[in-house]
């Protein structure tokens, strides 16, 4: 059977264009009627129209189908999460939510879950264990454009979708030397920065301060603090998990296939609500003593350099500092370095803790990290 376009939540063009480009399609150049796509021995016609027309999109759906063997329903799912990141929050509590949940509750469930990924963009753009109202414009932005899809059966589910900025490529220097070593690539957009530090918050939560029997030392809030753990991410998800229709409260995320996110970021993490009492004296003490994370720092890797022979190698991270997109070289052991490159390979995004200082040329370094390691290794100190 056929689907028209009301059976099918049919993407926008510029949606369709983005998720071809990452395909491999190439566009020609346009002509007065439209644009031919081409890849390999493939070709599709994407119309001239001067705003999203859902018919004409649809019927560019259903050609990209064809070509690529899949129902027009996954396709259509597949090109509108291209660029999006998805959080399912997930409430549950056997016997109080079935098919329905509480209102009060729901709307608990929304309105803090809206603190959350707002303090999460904040302390994206800056870690700081309490921000007091100080919330950064540009997170609030990446708020503003976070939609909330149809909420999904099983207990209580609702979709959060992040858009995220298409990535640009990273321009590739000159190698000065035949014996040098260089990789390169694209920083990852501040949209994913924020659904990366939402991720990662909860998930410093639950294995720094709700697992462990002992309360946390201020070594363990200074630890969740570097992941973009705030006082207000505390409150937030402290007051999702009193709610008495909320045994549970588990987040999912899928990640945009835009944008390549490491395989050992968490795709899902669950907190139960007997944990409540530990996260709101965590949010107190946050509140109470200041945690300094100057000296740290954290971003991907884009791009890594190493000479023949030289015992050092060089990692350049992208970070936010003092407010500002910034990128800071650091210098490794070459046996460090090596570790570097894998972590590149993967995706893997790193924290670097150490003295940022002005290096040749002007440009930030970190000539002598104190450490340097993946952000997803939660390492709890020994006991």
């Amino acid at each position: 059977m056929l689907l028209n376009p009301s059976q099918v939540r049919v993407p926008s063009l510029r949606q369709i264009r983005a998720y071809m480009r990452h395909m491999g399609w190439v566009a020609q150049t346009p002509g007065s009627a439209g644009t031919l796509w081409l890849r390999d021995q493939s070709k599709v016609g994407i119309p001239n129209v001067a705003v999203n027309d859902r018919e004409i999109a649809h019927g560019v759906l259903k050609r990209l189908a064809y070509i690529e063997q899949e129902s027009e329903e996954k396709l259509a799912l597949r090109i509108r999460h291209h660029l999006m990141d998805v959080a399912f929050l997930r409430a549950a509590k056997d016997y109080r939510i079935t098919d329905t949940i509480p209102f009060e509750a729901a709307a608990t469930v929304i309105g803090s879950t809206r603190k959350l990924l707002r303090a999460s963009g904040t302390t994206a753009w800056r870690e700081q264990s309490e921000i007091g109202g100080n919330y950064t414009r540009r997170g609030d932005q990446v708020l503003k454009s976070a939609r909330m899809d149809h909420t999904l059966e099983g207990s209580f589910v609702i979709p959060v979708l992040i858009p995220l900025t298409e990535p640009t490529e990273r321009a590739v220097p000159e190698p000065r030397s035949e014996n040098l070593e260089l990789f390169t690539s694209a920083p990852e957009p501040f949209e994913r920065r924020v659904t990366r530090t939402l991720a990662q918050a909860i998930l410093a939560v639950r294995e720094i301060i709700v697992q462990p029997e002992r309360s946390p030392t201020m070594r363990d809030l200074h630890d969740v603090v570097q992941r973009g753990v705030s006082r207000e991410f505390c409150t937030a998800l402290a007051n999702i998990l009193a709610e008495p229709a909320v045994g549970e409260f588990e987040t999912r995320f899928e990640w945009a296939e835009a944008v390549p996110v490491a395989a050992t970021m968490p795709q899902s993490v669950a907190i139960e609500s007997d944990a409540q009492e530990k996260i709101t004296q965590a949010a107190e003490r946050l509140k109470r003593g200041r945690i300094d994370t100057r000296s740290t720092f954290s971003g991907d890797i884009v791009e890594l350099r190493h000479v023949s022979g030289d015992p050092f190698g060089y990692i350049v991270v992208s970070t936010i500092r003092r407010g500002r997109r910034s990128e800071i070289r650091i210098r490794l052991p070459f046996d460090q370095y090596l570790e570097a490159v894998a972590w590149h390979r993967a995706q893997r995004v790193v924290i670097i803790e150490g003295e940022v200082t002005l290096g040749s040329g002007r440009r930030l370094a970190v000539e002598t990290p104190i450490s340097c390691r993946p952000i997803d290794e939660i390492l709890l100190p020994v006991e």
